[in-house]
């Protein structure tokens, strides 16, 4: 009986050693693939994003932001078309991997091509996180950040920021024309605005949330059914990021199933061999962009 119980140990053992060899081996594979993003960068932008430097002012904290702002090749093909238009968190890496210190999200790119193959283009606002990125992304006062002043930013957003687009571009200002999206903790923003302004905001690209800043009451949150009406909801994750990041979103796609939202309205996508970084989300926003327009 010892013999076996010792057999049993000693293959145990291997099996452990050879699993987590094999995981250090994958994550070694992948810090040098990442690596290789970081090696030489360039202005990667498309020519018809334009940078605007601490020019747009956030009344509430007293301060100005810088933003970036694509328009589709066809936007000045005429002057009477408008567009719907996608705002995006952390919008530092929209476009450019020379502003993105990494690889950009490729969201010009992605629309370009729709333009190439006669599909529908959007206008696009990336909004750079502040230095106190979490205090910004976190809806309500919490522990962990007393100082935060998410729900006044998402404020900010759908009405100061959201009307200075809709004057100075020719944009859709319905909100079935109106989209927000983030990334781990600007997804779980972007669930958030979806949430708080859904007479606003009428479709989400949630990647990566990072619901456990509130889960409880960013879960707790309800919308009339009046509201889900016409949304369009987007939520990704990658399949190396761990089991924790992929049930936040889980909880999310299974909360808007079981409010109804059937497979036109809501989609959910294991990114496969990725991890929590912005490769992760460039190729989520691929996925979501046709299906999102469509």
């Amino acid at each position: 009986m010892k013999k076996v119980l010792f057999r049993l140990f000693l293959i145990g053992l291997f099996l452990f050693g050879f699993f987590a060899g094999y995981k250090f081996y994958e994550k070694h594979l992948e810090d040098k693939r990442r690596a290789k993003f970081y090696e030489n960068l360039v202005d990667t932008a498309a020519p018809t994003v334009t940078t605007l430097k601490d020019s747009i002012t956030i009344g509430y904290q007293n301060e100005k932001r810088t933003i970036h702002i694509y328009v589709p090749p066809n936007y000045h093909k005429d002057s009477i078309s408008r567009y719907p238009v996608i705002y995006f968190l952390d919008g530092n890496a929209c476009f450019n991997d020379l502003v993105a210190q990494g690889p950009e999200w490729q969201i010009d790119e992605v629309i370009n091509a729709a333009y190439e193959n006669g599909e529908q283009t959007a206008i696009v606002i990336g909004i750079p996180s502040s230095t106190d990125r979490d205090v910004e992304y976190t809806p309500w006062v919490n522990e962990d950040n007393p100082n935060a002043h998410g729900a006044a930013f998402a404020k900010w957003l759908t009405t100061d920021l959201k009307n200075w687009v809709d004057t100075n571009y020719r944009t859709k200002t319905t909100a079935t024309a109106t989209s927000i999206g983030g990334i781990s903790r600007s997804g779980m923003m972007a669930y958030y605005i979806l949430m708080a302004h859904p007479e606003v905001i009428g479709n989400a690209i949630i990647q990566s949330p990072s619901l456990w800043v509130d889960n409880e009451r960013l879960l707790s949150m309800k919308l009339p059914n009046a509201a889900l009406k016409d949304k369009k909801i987007f939520v990704s994750v990658g399949s190396r990021e761990g089991p924790g990041m992929i049930k936040h979103a889980e909880d999310i796609f299974e909360k808007f199933t079981l409010l109804g939202l059937n497979k036109d309205a809501l989609r959910y996508e294991i990114i496969d061999k990725e991890g929590h970084w912005n490769v992760t989300w460039r190729k989520s926003f691929a996925l979501c962009y046709p299906w999102l327009m469509n």
